[in-house]
């Protein structure tokens, strides 16, 4: 049973503006892509290349032609771990000690979280040799829920994947047949992934995220972090209430894009038919100074930074020094130690709180995972005597 070890971490007040702790310029470590069958492959395979979508394009177009992703496998840190470790043993960055382990979408819900009204969250931390890796806590029956709410949604989520077709060039073997700027039919196995090192304050982190295209000639290497571009869509401006529900969702834009080092968010205005209006491009380091213009600012980066910082360093304090990992390493017929399992929840408009949820080696459905999150050969391959 889970035990609460901590005073509630309350949120800062919104209006805070005192100097928060700096968040480093994102350092790209490797990157790996997912394949149409969402096999893995170790390269810029899926990397795309960014060409402007036509205006009048239709965002509804190949809808009943989609392949989606089965999002009822759980692919947990696998392929963000895979990649640091191969990236290690081929003489790259290693991962710098004290690190948070996660994706760049656990991070941005921490950003988020002083302006977020209504949904919760609950994630899981556990140490290995010497840094912390963070998920989501997303059980089966939640993921089977939200993936029959998001059925009701698919429309219109689907324009999203559309405007990333028109916005990219067309893959070497993709099908012509289409309309103008159309690069081929919407595929969600497919992924482009970088990893990068950063740091709020002085907690370093690793960060894993799906980048959209790069600002490049296609067939070009990657451009660098600076060149990449998020693709993002909004129904037309058509009052100061829409207008003003832009900007608050803005800041999620951002935090998404600021945490991985992404250059530029472009959003493509669609009408209510789903037909693409016009475009917007947005420097992300310039978007927070873009919402203080606005009248009414609807978010600030200091709190989401305070907050953010302020919750790592609860997790360093309490979940580090829990690290199972032995001094001198495993060796290959040495049982792998329990994993110690922490839980910490956000309670909207209230905070955070850390529970400890004990040692763990695997429960029902996670029997070759360590601590229900990482797979064994990843822990062992942490553990070995170096």
């Amino acid at each position: 049973m889970s035990v609460p070890v901590h005073t509630f971490l309350p949120l800062p007040p919104r209006h805070l503006r005192s100097p928060a702790p700096p968040y480093a310029l994102p350092r790209l470590l490797t990157t790996y892509s997912h394949l149409p069958d969402r096999s893995l492959s170790f390269d810029d395979a899926s990397m795309a290349y960014y060409r402007q979508a036509p205006i009048g394009a239709d965002l509804t177009y190949g809808f009943e032609r989609k392949v989606e992703r089965d999002e009822s496998v759980d692919e947990h840190l696998d392929g963000l771990c895979e990649a640091i470790r191969r990236a290690e043993e081929e003489g790259g960055e290693a991962l710098q000690r004290g690190s948070v382990v996660t994706w760049r979408g656990m991070v941005t819900r921490l950003m988020t979280a002083p302006w977020e009204d209504k949904e919760g969250w609950e994630m899981t931390a556990l140490a290995l040799d010497g840094s912390i890796y963070v998920e989501l806590n997303d059980p089966p029956e939640l993921r089977a829920k939200r993936h029959q709410d998001q059925k009701v949604y698919a429309e219109q989520s689907y324009v999203g994947y559309a405007f990333e077709a028109f916005s990219t060039t067309p893959a070497a073997d993709a099908d012509e047949d289409g309309p103008d700027g159309w690069s081929g039919d919407v595929n969600t196995n497919v992924q482009w992934c970088n990893v990068v090192q950063s740091a709020v304050g002085d907690i370093p982190l690793c960060l894993g995220g799906e980048v959209d295209c790069v600002r490049a000639e296609p067939g070009a290497s990657h451009p660098g972090l600076a060149a990449c571009i998020e693709l993002k869509t909004n129904k037309v401006i058509e009052n100061e209430r829409q207008d003003a529900v832009f900007h608050k969702k803005l800041l999620k834009h951002w935090a998404q894009s600021y945490l991985l080092g992404v250059g530029h968010i472009e959003v493509g205005f669609r009408t209510p038919a789903g037909r693409l209006a016009t475009l917007s491009a947005f420097p992300t380091h310039a978007v927070p100074a873009f919402v203080q213009s606005t009248p009414s600012a609807p978010w600030h980066p200091s709190p989401s930074l305070h907050f953010t910082h302020a919750v790592l360093a609860l997790l360093r304090a309490h979940v580090l020094p829990t690290d199972p990992a032995p001094a001198g390493g495993l060796a290959d017929a040495d049982p792998l130690p329990p994993a110690v399992v922490w839980r910490f929840v956000y309670v909207p408009r209230r905070g955070c709180e850390l529970y400890y949820d004990g040692p763990q080696t695997g429960n029902a459905g996670t029997a070759q995972r360590w601590g229900g999150v990482l797979t064994k050969d990843y822990v062992r391959w942490r553990m070995r005597r170096r």
